[in-house]
C-alpha cells in the first residue's frame, strides 16, 4: 500500500514529526508514504483569516526534512510531495513557483471560496447561509479548471464540499460524469482520500458513484490517508482497498520527479 497524503506540523493544524509518521508506516506495513504539506499561502499573495499552511520561509526546510528523512529511511519508500490550494488567478506566479523545486507530485485541493475557508471546522455554519446548489456548482467548477491548469499532479479530497454533510437538491450524476471526464482529459490523477470517514459526513472522498465514473474514463488513483498526526497514517486503508478493487483498479499511481508509474494494488 502507499499514502501519498501525510501533513506535518508546519501546517499548525498537524502534529508529530516526520519521523513519527515513518515509524507508523513501518508498523503498518505501508511500503511507500508521500508527505505533502501545505504549501505557504504567502507565496501565493493569499493570508487566510487562520493559519492553516507554513510559513513562506518554512517551504526550505520543509524540503530539506523530508530529503534528510528519505536518504535515511530503509524499508519505506519516501516522496516528497506538496499540497497546494487552487486560488484562480494565480496559476502563471505558482507555475513559476513549482519550477523551482523538485518534487516528486503535486496535490491540488480547493479548501476556499473566496475568504471562506469551506472546510474548517470553525466556519462550517456558513453552509446553512448558502444556495447549495450554486454551491457545488461553483465548487466543481473549480475542480475542472484546477484540472485543465495542468499544474497538478493529483487532485486531493476531490469532494470535500460534502465534508459537513450539506448536500444540494439535485442529482449529482451528471456532475460526478462530468468530473470524471475532465480528469481524464487532462490526465490527472483522483485520491481515494480516507480522511472523510471521521469527517461529519462519515464518508470516503470520492462517492463511490464517482469513483466508479472515474475508472469508466480510465483516471489512474493513489491512495491518502490525509494524516494530520503520525496515528492516521494508512487509516481505513483495508477497506479503501477492498473498494477499489470492487469498483475495477487494479493498480495505484506513483509519481517520481513528477512523472507517475504504477504499481500492483
Amino acid at each position: 500500500m502507499i499514502d501519498y497524503h501525510l501533513h506535518t506540523s508546519r501546517c499548525c493544524h498537524a502534529t508529530g514529526t516526520p519521523e513519527e509518521y515513518l515509524a507508523e508506516a513501518e508498523l503498518k506495513n505501508i511500503r511507500e508514504i508521500g508527505f505533502a504539506d501545505h504549501f505557504p499561502l504567502g507565496l501565493l499573495g493569499y493570508s487566510p483569516r487562520n493559519q492553516v499552511t507554513m510559513n513562506p520561509a518554512e517551504l526550505e526546510d520543509y524540503i530539506r526534512e523530508i530529503d534528510a528523512l528519505r536518504r535515511s529511511s530503509g524499508r519505506v519508500d519516501i516522496k516528497l510531495g506538496i499540497e497546494v490550494d487552487y486560488l484562480p488567478g494565480t496559476e502563471d506566479k505558482l507555475s513559476g513557483l513549482l519550477e523551482q523545486y523538485s518534487f516528486d507530485y503535486v496535490i491540488g485541493s480547493i479548501h476556499f471560496m473566496d475568504d471562506w475557508d469551506f472546510t474548517h471546522p470553525v466556519y462550517a455554519d456558513t453552509y446553512r447561509e448558502r444556495d447549495l446548489d450554486r454551491l457545488y456548482n461553483t465548487y466543481f467548477e473549480l475542480v475542472w479548471d484546477m484540472c485543465r491548469s495542468g499544474l497538478f499532479d493529483i487532485i486531493g479530497h476531490i469532494d470535500v464540499i460534502k465534508k459537513f454533510g450539506y448536500r444540494p437538491s439535485y442529482n449529482l450524476e451528471p456532475l460526478w460524469a462530468e468530473t470524471a471526464r475532465v480528469l481524464g482529459e487532462t490526465g490527472t490523477c483522483v485520491e481515494l482520500n480516507t480522511a472523510g470517514r471521521d469527517a461529519p459526513v462519515g464518508e470516503f472522498y470520492p462517492d463511490g458513484s464517482l469513483l466508479e465514473k472515474c475508472f469508466a474514463e480510465r483516471v489512474s488513483v493513489t491512495m491518502g490517508s490525509d494524516a494530520h498526526g503520525p496515528q492516521q497514517v494508512g487509516r481505513y486503508f483495508e477497506e479503501a482497498v477492498d473498494i477499489l478493487k470492487k469498483t475495477g483498479y487494479r493498480e495505484l499511481a506513483v509519481f517520481e520527479k513528477r512523472i507517475k508509474s504504477a504499481v500492483s494494488l
